[in-house]
């Protein structure tokens, strides 16, 4: 790889010093609903996954601390004191001749009375079957104190997690920022296959249609089970769609580096342009007419998860009719709620955009041909500034 850390080291590291328990989440605080703020949205957002998009503490986990200390070796010292450090690197090529190469670099070391300073460093270069490549480079550093203080820092590294909210601190100290990353297929795999395993909720029964307010359901399906997995030959016809599907496998296929998307290799325009897509897209669907005569093909039931989550609780259910409108269901298993879906497909690009309920700026896309595998990834736009990447996993009908 001829990338190397000097260079990612030489960018000057920005830190920025948090007072605030909401910010961190050093025990919940405030609102920030869904998953994000308090607790975890200030954990992900200004400690461990802030950390790693900056270079931080999960930089340092990957890239040079438990993992590096275990494979690249470490050290303890008296008083219970320790450091680890090491790098890992990774080259993948798609089958479009699509080249991704990616680094890790860091350290972890925790002091004698529980003291913890994390760095990472991290530089990605995507290259096209045309030569054209884009590099992007991010850095930083995060420090927790034995009583609970956070300092982090870093270039290039931001955003807050949590799938309605949450504060987010990195580098610019916004809560903006587009990310995509990449996940083989194995791993892609191992992951679905832990979701399945752990799927126990009692959903998309007639039971459970039968006692739910507000859900969607169709006048008539083009197959009798909403768990049915549909084969893209069926899918394609049904709709019209091109023989081939199109791969939307985010952070290999197409890539956000630099807040600029590339598919195939190739520029696609502003990472706002293309959430701005997205949430138009979702929109168009949202306005369609759905006669109740229209035919409806499911899709099949999907957890969406969150980098190693293995337990889904939020939960799509999706059909799509022939004019490529796509409905179905949202249902949150925490607060067991539930509310629409709205969303469409580009025939000639075969995305899919969907958003639920009244939140029509928050949007989650996929390709379509990808909605009929077992697992894909899935990227979720916050407005036309954030944009996070996700897990959407195919789930299996609970046993009678």
């Amino acid at each position: 790889m001829t990338m190397t850390r000097r260079a990612i080291a030489s960018a000057t590291l920005l830190f920025a010093t948090c007072a605030t328990a909401s910010a961190f989440g050093r025990g919940g605080g405030g609102g920030g609903g869904g998953g994000g703020g308090g607790a975890r949205g200030g954990y992900e957002a200004g400690g461990a996954r802030g950390g790693y998009e900056a270079g931080g503490a999960r930089g340092g986990y990957e890239a040079g601390g438990a993992r590096g200390g275990y494979e690249a070796g470490g050290a303890r010292g008296g008083y219970n004191a320790a450091a680890a450090g090491g790098v890992h690197e990774g080259t993948h090529t798609t089958a479009g001749g699509t080249t991704v190469q990616h680094e890790h670099a860091g350290g972890v070391a925790v002091g004698p009375y529980g003291g913890v300073h994390a760095g990472g460093e991290s530089a990605t270069r995507v290259t096209g079957p045309g030569g054209r490549s884009v590099t992007d480079a991010s850095g930083g550093r995060v420090a927790v104190g034995p009583g609970g203080g956070v300092r982090a820092g870093g270039f290039e590294g931001t955003a807050a997690r949590g799938y309605y909210g949450g504060a987010a601190v990195g580098a610019r100290g916004v809560a903006a920022g587009h990310y995509t990353g990449y996940v083989s297929g194995a791993s892609l795999a191992t992951r679905g296959y832990a979701v399945r395993s752990g799927f126990h909720y009692n959903c998309f029964t007639s039971g459970w249609w039968g006692g739910r307010v507000g859900a969607w359901y169709p006048g008539r399906w083009a197959v009798p089970s909403v768990w049915a997995i549909p084969a893209w030959g069926a899918l394609s016809s049904f709709c019209g769609y091109a023989a081939a599907p199109a791969n939307y496998d985010y952070g290999s296929t197409v890539v956000i580096q630099n807040d600029n998307v590339y598919i195939g290799g190739e520029s696609a325009g502003t990472a706002d342009q293309y959430a701005s897509q997205a949430i138009a897209l979702a929109d168009t669907g949202r306005q369609a007419a759905t006669p109740d005569t229209d035919e409806w093909q499911p899709l099949g039931v999907f957890g969406m998860v969150q980098g190693d989550e293995k337990i889904a609780n939020n939960i799509f259910q999706l059909a799509i009719n022939k004019a490529g409108v796509i409905r179905g269901n949202y249902y949150d298993a925490v607060s067991d709620s539930n509310q629409p879906v709205y969303g469409s497909v580009n025939k000639t690009t075969q995305r899919a955009a969907w958003s639920i309920g009244e939140k029509k700026d928050i949007v989650f896309e996929a390709g379509i041909g990808n909605l009929t595998q077992e697992q894909c990834t899935l990227l979720v736009h916050y407005g036309k500034t954030r944009t996070e990447q996700m897990t959407l996993v195919r789930l299996e009908e609970p046993k009678k």
